[in-house]
């Protein structure tokens, strides 16, 4: 298990942004969200991704930040950097890091319009505000930062929106890294709230990977029960469906062939003369069917 598990849960919270980026924007950005162009899809910023090696180990892993350009009606678009710290002690640098982000996207589109939003865990509140001073030079910047543990478990349960879902899942996820029940039962809740008929197929895929990430269904500790459970519910219905037919056409062939098994012992029995009726209660053929093998 990785000894710096907010590593791969950045990685869950990262995935779950860029997969889910306009229902991620009405929900921590929803005053850029009222002048979205929904007939365009919100984008990655090519050329801004670090690469991320998705996986439960940290050996060689780089967590990006998420750079958005958001498509705006009858004005110029926005770029939206998105960073996350998912950790349990204090980290004193990270308005310094959001700072970094938002100069870097800035530096990069310097005629765009830019902003920045953060999600946080760690064990600090004061982490939207970057101050910095030098020899004259003074810099306050406020930056908005969603602070997770500070979301009540209630209203976040009760908050149906998509990305609530996701917000929902990494709160219940605090906490719960040694805890393989804990872990399965907050799994199966998330997969239970999902299939309500509010959410399209879309949504629900990001919503239900997020929580396979953030919880490590992937753990071998976890039952398989479970884990299938995930698998199901995240194939889109076309591939369910060809899985289904797989299964159907599979179980027709074994039918056929276990039939026609029964016909060949039942011609064997008739050559050694055992009479009907036996043969008829040994196979589960009837008289007439064995009759006409003669």
């Amino acid at each position: 298990m990785s000894e710096r598990p907010h590593k791969w849960r950045d990685v869950a919270w990262k995935r779950a942004i860029a997969d889910g980026a306009r229902d991620a924007m009405a929900y921590f950005m929803p005053d850029l969200a009222t002048v979205m162009d929904m007939s365009r899809e919100v984008t990655g910023i090519t050329g801004m991704e670090l690469p991320v090696k998705d996986s439960n180990s940290d050996e060689g892993m780089l967590v990006s930040d998420v750079f958005l350009n958001v498509p705006v009606i009858g004005g110029e678009d926005w770029d939206v950097a998105c960073l996350v710290e998912q950790q349990h002690e204090p980290d004193k640098d990270f308005a310094g890091r959001i700072f970094g982000s938002w100069i870097r996207l800035r530096a990069s589109r310097p005629t765009g319009r830019t902003t920045v939003f953060a999600i946080y865990t760690g064990g600090s509140k004061d982490v939207n505000f970057y101050t910095e001073t030098c020899f004259g030079f003074e810099a306050s910047i406020k930056f908005r930062t969603f602070y997770l543990p500070s979301y009540s478990v209630e209203r976040l349960r009760e908050d149906k929106r998509p990305f609530a879902r996701v917000m929902y899942a990494g709160r219940l996820s605090l906490g719960t890294e040694n805890d393989i029940a804990l872990r399965e039962r907050y799994a199966l809740e998330i997969l239970n709230t999902t299939d309500e008929g509010k959410y399209d197929n879309r949504q629900r895929k990001f919503i239900l990977e997020f929580a396979d990430r953030i919880f490590r269904l992937s753990d071998p500790k976890i039952s398989q029960k479970v884990r299938e459970a995930y698998k199901m519910k995240t194939v889109s219905l076309e591939q369910y469906v060809a899985e289904i037919d797989k299964a159907e056409a599979r179980m027709e062939g074994m039918e056929k062939g276990m039939e026609k098994g029964k016909f060949e012992v039942a011609r064997n029995f008739l050559k050694m003369g055992l009479p009907l009726d036996q043969i008829a209660q040994g196979t589960g053929l009837s008289v007439e069917e064995i009759s006409v093998l003669r």
